[in-house]
């Protein structure tokens, strides 16, 4: 091998290793970090404790979107009772689900050894992106990329939580298909682009992540070459291998009805085309201030800390801030200037000496792969397609700063460019490093919820979960338990109130309870919501029969339900009923008010309960 040939290698080898020493030191603690989320759920669904029946390849249909199995699982009470009666939640990612049931198979209850297969999967994806981004550009600025990419907190849920490891097969699956892609532009021979071909495929079944990796590949068919080329065929061939899959894909996806339907969090482009364009005009932008400026996505849906801190400091009124543009507004905002800074960006290196860019085709499929991503509420570990293509194009950036700032001429214009480009390095070590113990953390604090709650053990128990103090203890409580602590799941577990929030509740009659919101901040606790979409709202007088109780919906709200009565087929007093409240010291069984009588049940904060 020659000199010139042994130092990119050299080079390329030294960089992985530095890659992987770093993200996989970043990414650590998550291999203490347990089970979380739907990660209990799937446990159920392996063994058969769910209420609805689903095979090793299905443990991602947490909603079947038949009927039979909305009854199965409003029954049970795994879907709330304000529900969409034809609600699909079902992500079809049959390897994905396959390595999921692996573990449970092979590994049991010891998480640890279900993280340390999310680690593997991990190194793996940074070899993948690696070899790639060496294809794509010069080795200084591959190895740039490789390290930017290795240390984004968009890696953080895909290692941390074990049901989002589907991210991190289907991407890395991906990634070798573009690298085989573009192998196959310089070969004559056959085979890469039926491995490109069959990687593709597998990448799709691990997952719908795998439509942002592989939308690269698309635009690498149209942009490869500068000149305008006639052959049209000659372009379609090359994207076949990419483009075949894809198709199929696409069909199969529709022909074995997993999609998303009638859930405010998510959106379906082919079910709801309209709401799914407005989304990608929001949630584009928003993604984009994440990539290019490392404003965390969720900000978007779950507000911004600024809030907190311009009251603290008395910086702003609470009066003058409720008459301000909610956080959202200003968050797109910043993302269209986050869109018009990378593409300044991209201008300033085309027009800059010397300067290393990266190709048309990588900037445009950067871009073009957060359209999948606006089907989901905006978060950052969507972006692990595009922090491939942005860590790309800020590595060259921060080489072009660099041999600028070394002139005497446009110092001024390299200073201004320069604070996103040395930022983001800085802010994603920072966030990554937070990230992966926050979600160590919370894992922790909603097992300690969970298993400290106050159940029955008899499993012909009924328990009704009045108020709760967060989300996912509130889904997973008896899927946790089960698990954790190999206790059988009761006979029911339904939620009666929409969302962590405090209620008044009122004894009717010996079966009969009135349960009362008493705040005005409803909005989006059952609509929009993960169940209930924002054009199916809540009405009054709508009557939900379930076996053993009745739901009348006396008042709502912004389209949530605010004032519900609930009808039991026996005494509220009757042992075999379970009531049960977050309270300050965890989630404990209260005792009703008498007839007539009526008490305060008020918001606890979600707190570790260790301290």
């Amino acid at each position: 091998m020659h000199e010139t040939e042994t130092k990119p290698r050299a080079l390329f080898l030294a960089t992985l290793g530095t890659a992987l020493l770093f993200g996989l030191t970043l990414q650590w603690p998550s291999y203490h970090g347990g089970f979380r989320g739907d990660d209990y759920v799937q446990w159920a669904m392996f063994r058969g404790d769910f209420p609805a029946p689903r095979s090793a390849l299905d443990l991602f249909s947490f909603a079947a979107g038949t009927r039979e199995d909305y009854l199965s699982l409003v029954d049970f009470g795994h879907l709330p009772w304000w529900s969409h009666p034809e609600l699909r939640l079902r992500m079809w990612r049959p390897l994905a689900s396959a390595l999921m049931a692996l573990d449970f198979q092979l590994w049991d209850r010891d998480a640890r050894l279900h993280h340390a297969h999310s680690l593997v999967w991990f190194a793996l994806l940074l070899v993948a992106a690696g070899r790639l981004l060496w294809r794509i550009l010069p080795p200084p600025s591959a190895a740039v990329a490789l390290l930017l990419f290795a240390v984004s907190p968009c890696h953080t849920l895909p290692v941390g939580w074990l049901a989002n490891r589907s991210t991190l097969v289907a991407c890395t699956w991906a990634f070798a298909a573009l690298e085989l892609q573009l192998y196959a532009r310089s070969s004559r021979a056959l085979w890469p682009r039926l491995a490109c071909a069959a990687m593709s495929c597998i990448a799709l079944l691990c997952g719908e992540y795998a439509l942002s990796a592989l939308v690269y590949g698309l635009c690498f068919s149209l942009f490869w070459q500068r000149a305008p080329t006639p052959l049209l065929r000659e372009r379609t061939r090359d994207a076949l291998p990419v483009l075949a899959p894809l198709c199929g894909y696409l069909v199969l996806h529709s022909l074995l009805g997993s999609d998303i339907v009638h859930s405010g969090y998510y959106i379906s482009p082919f079910k709801a085309p309209l709401d799914f364009a407005r989304a990608v005009v929001t949630r584009v932008p928003v993604l984009s201030a994440d990539l290019l400026f490392g404003m965390p996505s969720y900000y978007f849906h779950a507000g911004s800390p600024l809030r907190v801190w311009l009251l603290s400091q008395n910086l702003i009124s609470p009066e003058l801030w409720v008459r301000l543009p909610d956080w959202s507004t200003w968050h797109v905002v910043v993302g269209y200037l986050a869109l018009a800074y990378g593409l300044g960006l991209y201008v300033w290196l085309r027009r800059e000496p010397g300067s290393t860019r990266p190709p048309a085709w990588l900037v445009v499929g950067t871009l073009l792969s957060l359209l999948p991503c606006a089907g989901s509420l905006p978060e950052d570990r969507l972006l692990t397609a595009a922090t491939l293509g942005s860590s790309a194009l800020l590595a060259c950036a921060l080489e072009s700063v660099a041999r600028t700032l070394l002139r005497s001429q446009r110092r001024a214009a390299a200073l201004a460019l320069s604070v996103p480009v040395l930022w983001l390095p800085l802010s994603a070590l920072a966030r990554s490093y937070e990230d992966v113990r926050a979600v160590v953390d919370g894992s922790e604090v909603s097992r300690t919820w969970c298993l400290d709650a106050e159940l029955p053990t008899d499993p012909n128990a009924r328990v009704y979960l009045i108020t709760t103090a967060d989300f996912n203890t509130a889904v997973n409580l008896p899927w946790m338990r089960s698990l954790e602590a190999n206790q059988t799941p009761p006979l029911t577990y339904r939620r009666l109130s929409p969302g962590p929030m405090p209620v008044r509740i009122q004894r009717v009659s010996e079966r009969t309870l009135e349960v009362r919101v008493v705040i005005s901040d409803v909005y989006g606790a059952a609509v929009p919501g993960l169940y209930r979409d924002g054009a199916s709202p809540v009405l009054p007088g709508e009557r939900h029969e379930l076996p053993g109780l009745v739901v009348t919906v006396l008042e709502t709200y912004q389209d949530n339900p605010v004032h519900m009565r609930f009808e039991l087929d026996r005494a509220l007093d009757d042992a075999s009923l379970w009531f049960l409240a977050a309270t300050d010291s965890g989630m404990r069984r209260i005792a009703l008010p008498a007839i007539g009588d009526d008490m305060l049940v008020p918001y606890a904060q979600y707190r570790d309960l260790r301290r």
